[in-house]
């Protein structure tokens, strides 16, 4: 499936984000968030739908978003700590 790149945002308290997705994302994706400068936008080049498995077992669908980080890597991460920030196309990007 094919979906035009988008925008996203580091979401302001990633700290609510854990409690909100808790028990099924691992604290440490909370330091992950540090690859990420706040209020910056970051393409989403992929997304990859995942299943999370609980601690009791139960599953929890999920995704997670290919984006490019502030040291010019790409890491693959938990949907959860983004909000939407708008289309390439709403930006005049060609990205």
């Amino acid at each position: 499936m094919n979906s035009p790149i988008f925008y996203v945002k580091v979401k302001d308290d990633l700290e609510k984000a854990f409690r909100d997705f808790f028990p099924h994302m691992s604290s440490s994706y909370i330091r992950m968030g540090k690859l990420f400068k706040q209020g910056k936008k970051y393409p989403v080049l992929a997304v990859e739908k995942v299943t999370v498995f609980t601690k009791d077992g139960d599953e929890s669908e999920s995704a997670r978003f290919l984006v490019p980080t502030e040291n010019r890597n790409f890491i693959w991460i938990q949907q959860e700590l983004f909000e939407y920030h708008g289309l390439a196309e709403e930006e005049g990007s060609s990205v």
